[in-house]
């Protein structure tokens, strides 16, 4: 909400500045011309056909006319601005993430994916298709952006970062999901999560044995090795070429 404010304010703020010195003026002018307390003048101003043309000086009719039309001139220049701004790029985008905003606030029991790397992609992939609700962590500006075009909850920001964690909803959450391709920052998120939420199931990506049991220690529910597994599975797939056990020699 804040950053669609400052996009509108950096629209609006000369026309809005022009409004409010043009009220004043006529404001000034219909209290000196005919005694008019000021939330009386400025009741005229909005609402010309609040005047009493039978009880007014000839300058005031002429002046309200002026009123009328330049009230109705810098409504026309407000309206453009706001249309601009909404159907400009950085205004979708600010209504996009206003959006994205309210729907990761409104998730619940969800997981947590940390990083968009392959691993990422291939666990958000197959979570969309299970209909499992989750929200994505990425760093990267580039890809958060598509990440919103492509309507996919996302934050932007390091998940090493208790804010950013809490923004995630970590503290209602089911779960998190932390395959960045860093074994460091995989051990510290594990750690920080598991202090943020004593109950959340957390799954964590490792590169190296070492670093998948300190992760293990430090509160992960699973590990995950991809090249380990994936070791595994190509050995599967060999060993189907071969339906008879070899004898060991």
């Amino acid at each position: 909400m804040g950053r669609i404010f400052l996009i509108f304010l950096r629209r609006l703020w000369l026309p809005l500045l022009v409004l409010a010195g043009f009220l004043g003026v006529c404001v000034i002018f219909y209290m000196r011309v005919e005694g008019l307390r000021p939330l009386d003048a400025l009741f005229w101003v909005i609402h010309p056909h609040s005047i009493e043309y039978r009880a007014v000086h000839k300058s005031t009719k002429i002046f309200s006319m002026f009123v009328y039309a330049g009230v109705f001139a810098l409504q026309i220049w407000i309206a453009e601005r706001v249309l601009l701004t909404i159907f400009s790029r950085h205004g979708v985008e600010a209504w996009r993430t206003m959006i994205n905003e309210v729907n990761v606030n409104r998730l619940n029991d969800h997981f947590i994916i940390c990083g968009y790397g392959q691993v990422g992609r291939t666990v958000v992939d197959q979570l969309q298709r299970l209909e499992i609700p989750f929200v994505l962590i990425e760093t990267n500006e580039g890809l958060y952006r598509e990440l919103l075009n492509d309507k996919i909850p996302v934050i932007q920001g390091d998940a090493k970062r208790h804010d950013v964690l809490l923004q995630a909803g970590i503290d209602r959450a089911r779960g998190i999901c932390i395959v960045i391709d860093n074994d460091a920052d995989n051990l510290y998120i594990t750690v920080t999560s598991r202090s943020l939420n004593p109950k959340i199931k957390i799954i964590t990506r490792a590169g190296q044995q070492r670093y998948a049991n300190a992760i293990r220690s430090s509160g992960a529910d699973e590990v995950i090795i991809p090249e380990y597994e994936g070791g595994l599975m190509t050995g599967r797939m060999i060993q189907k070429y071969y339906p008879i056990p070899l004898a060991i020699k």
